[in-house]
């Protein structure tokens, strides 16, 4: 096929898709990282962080962006000290404050030990673990006191925003386990309704961390003293190399990019670093955008490619719960998750998953693309305007592209697998697909029409459905246990684009259909499909109905 007709189909189907009621979104697969396209949109990407940062007043940030498992663009702009014009130029190797992206990685080590039986369930009471941790609450009904892991991490336990210390004190004595917990059991929830309202709160996701810790010491899996520090180390770090990722500033603090905070005067100043002490949990990792990339990639990988490359791994339906949005907010198009925050891209009909992080000097933002497996972490050493930190404006170029490209790698190979024909066809089922053409009905005037399709007067080999008469062609597959099962049957869509999304929420809508056979001599019931001529439809069981071949 022309090369530039072949670009133009592509380009109409991802254009149609766009617009269409129901979007779909290609598989992500190998494309040529030096195509022309996307090497202009990763140009546009560099060319919009150096304007932004100049009219923000940025000196040095940042940008990694990751696809399935390779960093795809990473950039570092500026000085490692921006005050310093002899200062050596910013690396992605240095390190920087993630701030609440910690968070994340709190998510993890409370999965991870749910899957490993260390705690029992996410619903479970945090005071069975830690029953040194008091609060009082405005209601009387003991049941509305529970506080859950689940609860800690989807910010619904009704805790207040930040640790009842200063910051000053982060770290010190003034502000350590039992300080906090003496202060929290004097002070009330302030959430009328946890579990219903969400409330960001920094102190609930520290609280969740020391819960953890206190979890493996209670099942005598750890002793240590800093037992969540020590958990996340050594299961998370370790295990996926980020070797320049830690709590510990002191071990890094020569690699230490200089974050700047704007004074009130309008000038800019070092932004001081103090330890997070009891609130690490909730902010108090030093990581690299380098080392943030290998974390992505693990993140968009599956379990069995997590378990091929490292020790650490999550089970499949673990990684989508962590991905899985929870409480819808009032803005109607944001969902608050574990940990992330969910926002739906209308530009590109596309959910972006994120999580940012924000201290002094330190604004970063990790947000994920997942069904195209894009990951991007970008970082400001400065205050910034933008509280996506100029990811969202990536995506907006970059998703386009991607979505292009990957349609005209399947269509290509699509073409290769066809034969030299425009349809694909089934393998030979066991029951030849004429025994089931025909028209199926029942008593109260539903109807099932099974037929073959045809390109160019030429039978396809492959059978299409209309139930009732509807504007939506199905077509009809082999199921995976034909051997063992050949009367059972799949159902889907023919052109998933054209269905609306309440049809297609979890994607492909498949149904299996089942038929029932008889014996052409005694007409009874029969499965006996080693002597398939001997045999005919009777009727078929589909979608809650029960309908009869004519």
């Amino acid at each position: 096929m022309n090369k530039k007709i072949k670009y133009i189909i592509v380009l109409i189907f991802t254009i149609i898709n766009l617009f269409e009621s129901c979007p779909t979104y290609p598989k992500p697969i190998k494309i040529d990282q030096n195509h022309p396209l996307l090497l202009k949109a990763y140009n546009e990407i560099d060319i919009m962080i150096q304007t932004r940062m100049k009219s923000d007043n940025i000196s040095s940030f940042v940008a990694t962006i990751v696809y399935k498992d390779d960093i795809v663009f990473s950039k570092a702009y500026g000085k490692i000290n921006p005050l310093d014009e002899n200062s050596e130029n910013l690396t992605i190797n240095n390190n920087i404050r993630i701030a609440s992206i910690t968070k994340t990685f709190t998510s993890l080590m409370m999965f991870k030990l749910r899957d490993q039986g260390i705690i029992n369930s996410l619903d479970d009471d945090i005071r069975d673990y830690f029953p040194q941790f008091k609060i009082n609450s405005i209601y009387k009904d003991k049941r509305n006191e529970k506080i859950t892991f689940r609860q800690l991490a989807s910010h619904q336990s009704g805790l207040a925003r930040e640790t009842p210390c200063d910051r000053i004190d982060y770290g010190t004595s003034k502000c350590n386990d039992k300080v906090i917990l003496s202060k929290l059991s004097k002070q009330f929830l302030i959430s009328k309704q946890p579990n219903i309202l969400s409330h960001y709160s920094n102190l609930g996701f520290s609280l969740l961390g020391r819960v953890l810790g206190e979890s493996l010491k209670m099942k005598k899996t750890l002793k240590e003293q800093e037992a969540y520090e020590y958990w996340v180390t050594n299961n998370i770090f370790k295990s996926l190399k980020m070797d320049n990722t830690t709590f510990n500033y002191d071990k890094i603090k020569e690699n230490m990019a200089i974050g700047l905070f704007t004074n009130k005067d309008g000038n800019q100043s070092i932004a001081p670093i103090s330890p997070a002490g009891w609130n690490s949990p909730g902010g108090g990792i030093f990581s690299t955008a380098k080392d943030m990339a290998k974390f992505m990639i693990f993140l968009l990988g599956d379990e069995n490619q997590q378990q091929s490359e490292s020790s650490f791994y999550l089970e499949e339906s673990t990684l989508n719960e962590l991905f899985s949005p929870m409480n819808l907010l009032r803005d109607g198009f944001s969902v608050y998750g574990i940990p992330f925050l969910h926002t739906y891209d209308t530009a590109n009909s596309i959910w972006i998953t994120a999580k940012n992080g924000d201290l002094p000097g330190y604004h970063s933002n990790m947000a994920f693309i997942r069904p195209l497996k894009l990951g991007f972490f970008f970082s400001s050493l400065a205050d910034i305007s933008s509280p996506d930190i100029y990811i969202n404006t990536t995506i907006d170029i970059l998703v386009p592209i991607y979505e292009i490209l990957l349609n005209e790698a399947a269509f290509s190979i699509d073409n290769n697998n066809n034969d030299n024909n425009h349809y694909y066809k089934e393998e030979n089922p066991i029951i030849p697909n004429s025994f089931l053409s025909g028209i199926y009905q029942d008593s109260y005037g539903n109807e099932f029409i099974i037929y073959n399709e045809t390109f160019n007067g030429d039978s396809s080999g492959n059978l299409l459905v209309n139930f009732d008469n509807s504007n939506s062609n199905l077509t009809i597959h082999t199921f995976e246990l034909d051997n063992d099962y050949p009367y059972i049957k799949r159902i889907s869509y023919y052109d998933e684009i054209l269905q609306g999304c309440r049809l297609l929420a979890g994607g492909d809508n498949d149904e299996l259909i089942y038929f029932n056979f008889i014996n052409n001599d005694n007409e009874q019931e029969s499965n006996n499909f080693n002597d398939i001529t001997n045999l005919k439809v009777y009727s078929v069981q589909v979608m809650g109905l029960l309908l009869y071949k004519i």
